[in-house]
């Protein structure tokens, strides 16, 4: 039995309109959202048909510098692409903020959020005038369904990266309990 297929719709112009959260429309050609996407580590594995079908149904965002795209603590819905422009993932936590990172162009922004429900585990705030791409989860995993081969390199390529990730939150718990050896004083 041949899986589902998604079909595109009817073929226009070669751009796709973007929704722009600063209130404004802008249209982008598709074919520059695909390489856009393209650009993705986590998106190599796609075929450039997904790669197609999500450039055609995603939302662009447009944000001014120091506007905040999401809280820490906000339900993680979708995953977002970053276009152009620059943002820093920051942790807000009581009497605390530190800067976690910065991204820029072709940054992925909560790709755990693609697949599975969650919460912001960090701010994101624009450092200049952005653009990002908005890739709702049901669209992803929509694409999925019509492209079941990409999934298992997908699945691996995300196995691959909590075990990473598992294997540093090990060393750091190993490096609380014992903590490093004092040098030897200088003679």
């Amino acid at each position: 039995m041949r899986p589902p297929r998604l079909s595109l719709p009817p073929r226009r112009a070669a751009t796709s309109s973007y929704r722009d959260r600063t209130g404004g429309r802008r249209a982008v050609s598709v074919e520059q959202a695909v390489e856009a996407l393209k650009g993705v580590p986590t998106f190599e594995v796609l075929p450039d048909e997904a790669l197609r079908i999500l450039a055609i149904s995603a939302e662009e965002v447009g944000l001014r510098a120091g506007e905040v795209l999401f809280r820490t603590g906000d339900a993680a819905e979708e995953g977002y692409v970053v276009l152009g422009g620059r943002l820093e993932l920051v942790s807000e936590q009581p009497n605390r903020r530190r800067r976690l990172c910065e991204l820029l162009p072709g940054a992925l922004i909560g790709e755990t959020a693609l697949l599975i429900p969650g919460a912001r585990p960090a701010t994101a705030r624009a450092l200049e005038t952005s653009r990002l791409m908005r890739i709702p989860r049901p669209l992803f995993l929509r694409m999925l369904e019509g492209f079941p081969a990409a999934a298992a390199p997908l699945r691996d390529l995300f196995a691959a990266r909590v075990t990473e990730t598992l294997g540093a939150l090990e060393t750091l718990r190993v490096e609380r309990l014992v903590p490093p050896p004092k040098s030897a004083a200088p003679d």
